[in-house]
């Protein structure tokens, strides 16, 4: 997947339009379930609405696919892999302050995911922990994103909604840029200007993506374009 530059494209031009969702729909009170590609994708596409879902005391668990070891080729993955959970732990601690989230770490391979890779006792033990949450909704990264991490987290996160009878909502990340067809269910946006600058604190926490700490020549580094998008723009979402 290429990394665009500027913070433009079809579904932004549409979600200019679009009408806001409250929480309230986005998620029911009781489990919401979030099934995420890569440590970070949580708070670029929904910290917001995260935020929000923790101080109205709804119960949330992360399934995170991938530990998203591949966004540094040139380091050992190891290395990345504890980096990127320390990571994920400031950000959910800035955005869930004094309720924990868990996070069921499927270890898919970055870069590679599939969804026919979960079956047999693996499905069942991601079963189980979608089931404690009975989750009302499930949030996700939308079939939009020309990644496959993200269309196998989508994927998941459909087959799990449908067993656990939760509404789904998907969260363009990549699939905000550019031009592409939109998605059949309308766009939506959610935003909570007080709690922006947690939403700011989270992605600071992120600086193994956003910052030069690490010093690998084939590592990716969000563009400051797009970060500044992320942190500023409402959340887009929309239904399946």
């Amino acid at each position: 997947m290429s990394v665009p530059l500027a913070a433009e494209g079809s579904v932004l031009r549409a979600a200019a339009g679009a009408a806001t969702v409250e929480l309230a729909e986005l998620s029911p009170p009781g489990g919401l379930l979030l099934v995420m590609p890569h440590p970070d994708d949580e708070t670029l596409g929904c910290g917001q609405a995260l935020a929000a879902a923790a101080d109205a005391g709804r119960d949330i668990g992360l399934v995170l696919v991938t530990d998203g070891e591949g966004s540094h080729p040139g380091c050992h993955p190891g290395d990345i892999v504890g980096l990127r959970q320390a990571e994920l732990e400031a950000a959910l601690a800035v955005l869930s302050p004094g309720r924990a989230i868990a996070v069921l770490r499927l270890g898919l391979r970055d870069g590679h995911a599939r969804r026919d890779a979960l079956s047999g006792e693996r499905w069942q033990a991601l079963l189980g922990f979608a089931q404690s949450y009975d989750p009302r909704a499930v949030w996700t990264t939308s079939p939009l994103d020309p990644h496959c991490d993200h269309r196998a987290a989508h994927a998941i996160a459909h087959d799990l909604a449908e067993h656990c009878g939760a509404a789904l909502w998907s969260v363009p990340v990549w699939g905000r840029f550019g031009e592409r067809a939109l998605p059949e269910s309308e766009l939506r946006l959610f935003e909570a200007s007080a709690l922006a600058e947690r939403k700011r604190c989270a992605l600071a926490a992120y600086r193994s993506q956003f910052t030069e700490l690490i010093a690998d020549p084939e590592a990716f580094r969000m563009p400051k374009p797009l970060l500044a998008h992320f942190a500023a723009h409402p959340e887009i979402f929309h239904r399946g």
